[in-house]
């Protein structure tokens, strides 16, 4: 796998990130066993980036990718999730929905950083 640092941050992403709405069952129905066999298999690959959001199955994709990362030293992988939108015509951006959106993410993620 192909590394890349971004910017000065000292943090190497792998040229292939996971992306994570389908762990939400955004295109078909997943099973919990599916998702975390996936999420493993990616990392096991070498990808160490994953993209997530709240709005990926209305929070089922950060809950089932928060079983896959359950025993996942967390050195080895680097999340990133969104704020903003939470249901079909619901967008909040105000900072006290971000703050409490963070919070949210942080917990179905069972992670204390993103």
């Amino acid at each position: 796998m192909e590394y890349r640092e971004l910017g000065k941050t000292g943090l190497k992403l792998s040229s292939i990130s996971f992306g994570a709405s389908s762990l939400g069952s955004v295109f078909r129905e997943v099973s919990v066993d599916a998702c975390i066999r996936t999420v493993h298999a990616s990392l096991d690959n070498g990808i160490n980036f994953i993209d997530v959001s709240p709005y990926y199955g209305l929070t089922l994709a950060e809950t089932n990718l928060g079983l896959a990362l359950k025993e996942i030293d967390r050195e080895r992988y680097i999340l990133a999730t969104k704020v903003g939108r939470y249901g079909q015509a619901e967008f909040d951006f105000s900072a006290d929905r971000v703050t409490r959106s963070i919070d949210e993410s942080l917990a179905r993620m069972n992670v204390e950083h993103i």
